[in-house]
């Protein structure tokens, strides 16, 4: 895998060396539909040429996005201020479900949560901080005004925060089981330990502590003076708790669908109170929001409480970006240019069909193109420049063509349904993706990983005693899984190990709210016939046995997410993989046009650093080398057989079988993975885009760190601010080699692959 030289050559090299000259798929990114006709191609494109943008613009949105972050990280109130991310909570679903709270217009607004508001406190404050430090008088108009209305807006939501604090303070008579609520599901968010003997004995002090608040109002209710002992609260006080408890309800049930049936001392434990606790919400809110509101009364024997929140400590590790960095990022005059050229065209990432342009469409722009003056370019336009010619060719190259539709598929008894896209329709796959490598040889670069792997396993066979028997390491591995109720735990401690080791060897930029934002949820019985293992993003997703699944099944569960495969998922999923290109990418959207989502992108930067952290020793045991490897095996395995079941090679079952026996995986996780594979819920190229693309972005590695271009924490920091684009492209626009109007852009990142 000898690193390739930069060089100028004809386009279209892959099409010809595969004798398949003619194409079409339009380009992959999504956009606003401009207001320009879909169709039309300007003469001239200097128009469209963008000015300079305010240096402020991430500044500004990097400050709101990560406040919100940090607002959905706690029990959110009925309709919360400031926005959450409802996306990032969300029980597994299943188990007893919280009825939903009425639809109120003046439903109480704020978390009733007192962490929230110490913590945005603390977070506004230390960004009022940094921004004192910015030199106004280097920054241009736009952005001076930019600095100021972000200053104000820091302003007013410090006042918000106090406003919340007393709109808590005013309502928490009526909820004194608050803080218990408070406790126990942010503790959950946080992903901390459970006990359950003392969880039940706090759900049932809930219900008690109802009990008593009730019996309280109740005796207030009759007209007339107060006994002993009661309380009045004003309607809207009485409104405002109702919807406060029935937020409070919904975050007991989340808490409790996360553990039932799949942490059975909990399941033991939990469902007689939590039941009690739940019925006695319910009945609490209804009663506020009817009697107590309808009765009229202003308050009276209310307990005062602290309308001051203080803010939270200082974290260990600031909130606030450097933000001189962020200011000093470039934008990109090409931006809209992009947008004219894709047209408000929408499609890419899955396969997914994006609309036909006519040939004279393409060649349009490769006219329209030549109107730019490519050398005067910033770098970031260089490269969309260069995407828009590289589609152009391709578009005009392959306008003849189209794959066959009903390519033959190899049929067989599993049951396994989805069509097969045969050899040249993997062609025109690949060519759109620009990989230059036909589908025969991508089978020979996947078998010579998987190769590389079974030597790599055999080293840790023997480490481990079983000399060179590394199906042997696979099965002992699989049987080392925790007991069932602490995979949470152990998952939650993977992902803040690999935090830890990339911070302490400066690999790569991990923001204090990224990693202070981590969420979890466990995937159902249902969810795991497609999704066996870890499904990660803006949470994890934790496959993990139940009480409801047969004996066998349970089983396969257990030692498919054994403790070292899960190990070596944990980051992939999270951090420095998906999660962390999700929190990075929506903070730079603007930083540049997006030319395309891209599963050799999505998954290959995930899949790549499974590689760089193997290579430099993460794994510091052969039992993690084990599991790391069986990963590694397995990506090198879904090249194989994805690429044979779409060129009519193999059958949905000999892929299953090839799992089974050549890999180590269970049965039931195999079909699994295949199921998933062909299902139609993926692209034919997106099982082997993992090992292809961490590959690619390994060669850029060689070239861009290897050659001392960049650090290696600057190369792995600018792709995650560079977005998402095909490979191909991302390989331009982290280099620092200059570019030029006609140079290649494909190139093969892993050598020659076309001898046997």
């Amino acid at each position: 895998m000898a690193t390739m030289s930069w060089r100028r050559a004809g386009v279209c090299a892959v099409l010809v060396a595969t004798g398949l000259a003619g194409w079409t798929t339009a380009p992959r990114a999504s956009f606003q539909e401009p207001a320009q006709s879909a169709t039309e191609v300007p003469s001239d494109l200097r128009p469209l040429l963008a000015p300079a943008l305010s240096e402020m613009r991430l500044v500004v949105q990097r400050y709101a996005l990560d406040r919100t972050t940090l607002n959905g990280n706690y029990l959110s109130g009925g309709r919360q201020s400031g926005g959450g991310r409802g996306a990032r909570g969300g029980g597994r679903g299943g188990g007893q479900e919280a009825t939903p709270a009425p639809a109120n217009p003046a439903a109480f607004t704020t978390s009733v949560s007192p962490n929230r508001i110490a913590r945005l406190k603390r977070f506004d404050m230390d960004w009022q901080a940094a921004l004192k430090g910015i030199d106004a008088t280097t920054l241009s108009a736009a952005a001076r005004a930019e600095l100021t209305d972000l200053q104000a807006t820091i302003t007013t939501n410090l006042s918000q925060l106090d406003a919340d604090a007393a709109a808590v303070t005013a309502v928490l008579p009526v909820l004194p089981f608050a803080q218990d609520v408070i406790t126990v599901v942010e503790h959950r968010m946080r992903m901390g330990d459970m006990d359950a003997q003392a969880s039940a004995g706090v759900i049932d002090g809930i219900t008690k502590s109802v009990a008593r608040v009730r019996g309280t109002l109740e005796a207030g209710l009759p007209a007339g003076a107060l006994t002993p002992g009661a309380m009045r609260v004003a309607p809207g006080v009485a409104r405002q708790g109702a919807d406060a408890v029935d937020a409070m309800r919904a975050g007991l049930t989340e808490w409790f669908n996360h553990y039932h049936t799949f942490d059975p001392l909990f399941t033991w434990w939990m469902p007689m109170p939590w039941a009690h606790a739940e019925k006695a919400l319910t009945e609490y809110a209804a009663f506020l929001r009817g009697r107590v509101a309808d009765a009229g009364h202003t308050n009276a024997n209310a307990p005062a409480g602290n309308a001051t929140i203080a803010p939270a400590s200082a974290p260990a590790m600031s909130s606030v970006p450097d933000l001189a960095e962020i200011i000093a990022l470039p934008s990109d005059e090409m931006a809209p240019v992009v947008q004219r050229f894709m047209g408000g065209a929408a499609g890419g990432g899955r396969g997914q069909a994006v609309p036909a342009r006519p040939v004279t469409y393409y060649q349009q722009w490769l006219t329209a193109l030549r109107t730019l003056d490519f050398d005067r370019l910033s770098r970031n336009a260089q490269v969309d420049y260069l995407f828009i010619k590289k589609q152009s060719e391709l578009e005009i190259a392959r306008a003849a063509f189209r794959p066959d539709p009903n390519a033959p598929r190899k049929t067989d008894t599993s049951g396994i349904e989805g069509p097969a896209r045969g050899r040249d329709g993997l062609i025109f796959d690949l060519a759109n993706e620009m990989i230059p490598y036909t589908p025969e040889e991508l089978i020979r670069l996947g078998e010579r990983e998987f190769a590389w792997t079974v030597a790599e396993m055999e080293k840790a066979a023997t480490d481990m005693g079983l000399g060179t028997n590394w199906s042997a390491a696979v099965e002992r591995v699989k049987h080392m899984y925790v007991e069932p109720g602490r995979q949470p735990e152990y998952v939650r401690d993977l992902l803040f190990e690999a935090v830890t080791y990339l911070r302490n060897n400066d690999l790569i930029t991990v923001p204090a709210v990224a990693s202070e934002s981590f969420r979890m949820i466990m995937l159902s019985p249902e969810r795991q016939l497609t999704a066996p293992f870890f499904l990660g993003g803006s949470q994890i997703l934790v496959a993990f046995p139940t009480n409801t699944q047969e004996y066998d099944t349970r089983m396969q569960v257990l030692r498919g997410n054994n403790k070292f495969f899960s190990n070596a998922v944990a980051h992939h999923e999270m951090i420095p993989g998906h999660n962390l290109v999700g929190f990075m990418g929506s903070r730079f959207n603007a930083y540049r046009a997006r030319l395309g989502s891209t599963p050799f992108l999505g998954e290959g930067w995930p899949l790549y650093w499974e590689t760089i952290l193997y290579d430099k020793g993460f794994h510091d045991s052969p039992e993690k080398k084990v599991g790391a490897l069986f990963w590694r095996m397995h990506r090198a395995a879904r090249i194989i057989f994805s690429l044979k079941f779409h060129m009519g090679q193999w059958s949905p079952q000999e892929a299953i079988d090839f799992l089974v026996n050549e890999v180590g995986h269970e049965r039931d996780n195999a079909t699994a993975e295949v199921r998933r594979s062909f299902s139609g819920q993926y692209g034919p190229l997106y099982q082997m885009a993992y090992l292809v693309g961490g590959l690619q972005i390994r060669g850029m590695k060689r070239e861009v760190v290897d050659s001392g271009m960049r650090t290696e924490k600057d190369f792995h920091d600018e792709i995650m601010r560079q977005g998402s684009m095909p490979v191909a492209f991302l390989r331009l626009a982290v280099s620092k080699v200059p570019l030029t109007r006609d140079m290649v852009v494909d190139w093969k990142f892993y050598g020659d692959l076309s001898g046997q």
